[in-house]
């Protein structure tokens, strides 16, 4: 990629959870449907609460949970007050672990289901979908998975799938229908709304957006390794990217009417202090990209940095 001036955006914290925490451990943060963030935290006992932020400076919503032995990676919410917890990995023996549980809005387990391994991401539609993209092991094959039983078939083989709130199978990604390679790692997903999900995903990083009812439509992209992604009508911001992974890159997406990406800056995030944001999370929704560096959290809107973009100049 040419080298670009870097701009410099303030950015301020959308939730510091430091006090929140009390010294608990964070096992896993999400972003909802509603652009909420839902965290879950660990008191190194087992016992597990819920966090979730609907706006900065409020105080979050809680839930308990009963005690539980495993490690979840993934959080997200479901209708009806329903809670979906997911581990990224799942072994299968003499039957495949039940690696996503659901909570009732009183905290009580109501259903267990098989999700497949090597889980990159997990993001549910307002209606109760779940949308699951893989990473290398869980496309390939590895705890158990993979060994040419038939049984014992990938689920994450196509790298993308859609599941019901039930863990049923709805589709999974079909690249020679959409006509890209297959998936081998699927580095971002952004479901930005109920009928429209984005993927950029390994070996050539293309940009794929996926309509319920419409042609898909495919993107070369100039970005290499990126981890999130943000999305409008007529751009994309990358999160990270292997040669810097706390810049980001912005490009519209149409050039003369064409799905052709063309870029148009490259940023670094600052919190109020003048510091740059060095995210080790990062999650994109819709238009909104958000980031984790140790307790603090940031958002930004691609919109509103676009119109900030066109303002200066």
């Amino acid at each position: 990629m040419p080298k670009q001036v870097t701009t410099h955006i303030d950015v301020p914290c959308f939730v510091d959870y430091s006090e929140t925490l009390a010294g608990r451990r964070l096992m896993s943060q999400g972003v909802g449907p509603d652009l909420d963030l839902w965290l879950l935290a660990s008191d190194g006992s087992r016992s597990y609460e819920v966090l979730r932020f609907s706006s900065a400076g409020a105080p979050p919503q809680r839930l308990r949970l009963p005690p539980e032995r495993r490690d979840f990676q993934y959080i997200q919410p479901l209708p009806r007050g329903e809670l979906l917890l997911v581990e990224s990995r799942c072994a299968t023996g003499t039957e495949p672990a039940r690696n996503a549980v659901i909570y009732s809005p009183e905290g009580h387990l109501l259903r267990e289901f098989t999700l497949g391994d090597g889980i990159q991401d997990v993001q549910t539609t307002s209606d109760g979908r779940l949308w699951v993209s893989y990473f290398d092991e869980g496309v390939i094959g590895n705890c158990g998975w993979g060994t040419g039983d038939p049984l014992r078939e990938p689920i994450g083989r196509s790298g993308l799938v859609l599941f019901d709130s039930r863990g049923q199978l709805l589709s999974e990604y079909d690249a020679r229908a959409v006509g890209t390679d297959v998936i081998i790692d699927c580095y971002a997903l952004n479901v930005a709304a109920d009928e429209e999900t984005w993927i950029y995903f390994y070996t050539d990083f293309p940009l794929v957006r996926l309509r319920g009812g419409g042609r898909p439509e495919v993107w070369n992209t100039r970005v290499a390794g990126a981890s999130a992604l943000a999305v409008s009508p007529t751009h994309v911001l990358f999160g990270g990217s292997y040669e810097a992974r706390s810049r980001f890159e912005l490009f519209t997406l149409h050039s003369a009417g064409r799905p052709r990406m063309m870029p148009v800056g490259s940023f670094l995030f600052e919190d109020p202090e003048g510091m740059p944001w060095q995210p080790t999370w990062m999650c994109g929704r819709g238009p909104w990209l958000y980031g984790g560096e140790g307790t603090r959290v940031f958002r930004i809107e691609l919109d509103s940095l676009v119109a900030s973009l066109r303002k200066w100049h």
